[in-house]
């Protein structure tokens, strides 16, 4: 089919194709998750994680409209509308979609979606796809030039880039994503053996020794037996008393937790893998070194270095494949930013002040956004009368001299 001078064809993902991409709740295994299953089982891992997609997933993600001078409106009535801003698929609201593609792009370097589309190639679903069922395959066209194709597990034809989305996190090419988890693999392996180091230790009661047996050599099976007694001793009464046998000694071991710094190296690994999701200590919870004024500016710089970058990478991504290329330049799909504030009353008060005292917005436009009734003579703007510009200003002192001028001590001035 021919558009606008674009040769497009139609392909539709039919259900036998789309069914056969298994859910990661698959109960034949979990497949997709052994790469991951346990880094994510880290605190600080799974709240980077948990942040950054919860992020990205709260924001309305609204379709607008330009018109020549720049200005937006809503626009409701273009079909993905409602796939970007409530049902990107039939299985998944918006919030589960993009938080699903961002946990994706954060712990495999790479978010898939399959954009289908109706007879007249307007978009009707956003499908995601799972990392492991989509492979990047080169093709060679007529003129002997390599084309990008993507490769989906239980799709029988290659699908063209502009039939995927795909988000990519840190790339060295820009064609595949480089996961997070990879580049911060040396931190995520001391940080694993730190907590099994723990838990290891907490699991025999706190205690680390050698059990030796005074002037008698023991055979295999006895040293099971006495490993099998202490274990469930240890187990069944953590810091209790052991009773040992008159040839029996225990002797604990010089190094401590402390002096073998476990407790500090723990709090490391949660500022070292911080660093790696660009995301503030604070927000992982690690109050240690923290005060109000600091976690009021995190906030801020967290939504400036690390949430405006990932929001910009998949705006980028919709506009450019979502919308046919006749629309680019006058439909345009952005996320709403302001719901952010939604949770922070004085924030969301001070804002729609500002705006209202500029006339930017009116007074009926301020409590539509705030779920408020619209009220008669509200659609007017407003501007403070107590401002003017500096011409205006030294006019009317000119004026006020020249006045003041005229009158003298020998004037009379009568009632």
């Amino acid at each position: 089919m021919n558009i606008f001078g674009y040769n497009f064809e139609i392909r539709k993902a039919s259900k036998q194709e789309t069914s056969r991409i298994p859910a990661w709740s698959y109960s034949g295994g979990h497949a997709p998750l052994l790469s991951r299953s346990k880094p994510m089982l880290l605190s600080t891992v799974y709240r980077c994680v948990d942040l950054i997609s919860d992020s990205v997933a709260v924001l309305p993600l609204k379709t607008y409209e330009l018109d020549r001078d720049g200005f937006k409106r809503e626009y409701k009535e273009h079909p993905a509308y409602q796939v970007l801003d409530l049902e990107p698929n039939e299985d998944m609201t918006r919030f589960v979609f993009f938080k699903t593609l961002m946990a994706s792009v954060l712990l495999t370097g790479n978010g898939y979606a399959y954009i289908e589309r109706d007879s007249n190639l307007a978009v009707s679903q956003l499908i995601y796809m799972p990392t492991s069922h989509v492979s990047v395959v080169w093709v060679t066209d007529g003129k002997g030039i390599m084309r990008k194709r993507y490769q989906i597990t239980g799709f029988k034809e290659l699908v063209e880039p502009r039939d995927m989305i795909h988000v990519l996190n840190f790339s060295y090419d820009g064609i595949i994503g480089v996961s997070t988890l990879t580049h911060a693999r040396q931190t995520l392996n001391i940080a694993t053996s730190s907590e099994e180091h723990a838990v290891g230790f907490f699991k025999n009661g706190g205690m680390s020794g050698v059990l030796t047996v005074e002037g008698a050599r023991l055979d295999k099976t006895q040293k099971d037996q006495i490993y099998q007694t202490w274990e469930e001793r240890i187990i069944n009464h953590p810091n209790g008393i052991a009773v040992l046998e008159a040839n029996m000694k225990y002797q604990p071991i010089t190094i401590n937790p402390k002096d073998a710094q476990l407790l500090e190296s723990r709090q490391f690994n949660v500022v070292d893998l911080c660093r790696f999701f660009s995301v503030s200590p604070v927000k992982a919870f690690d109050l240690s070194k923290s005060s109000y004024s600091t976690v009021e500016a995190t906030q801020l710089q967290y939504l400036t270095d690390t949430a405006l970058a990932v929001i910009t990478k998949i705006e980028q991504e919709i506009n450019r494949k979502v919308f046919l290329p006749a629309e680019r330049g006058r439909v345009l799909a952005e996320f709403d930013t302001s719901a952010i504030l939604r949770t922070d009353k004085s924030a969301q008060a001070a804002y729609w002040r500002d705006l209202s005292v500029i006339g930017a917005a009116t007074p009926n436009e301020v409590r539509r956004e705030n779920n408020l009734p619209k009220i008669e003579n509200g659609d007017k703007a407003f501007v403070q009368v107590n401002v003017q510009t500096l011409d205006n200003a030294v006019k009317e002192n000119l004026a006020k001299n020249e006045e003041n001028s005229k009158v003298s001590d020998k004037s009379v001035v009568s009632e």
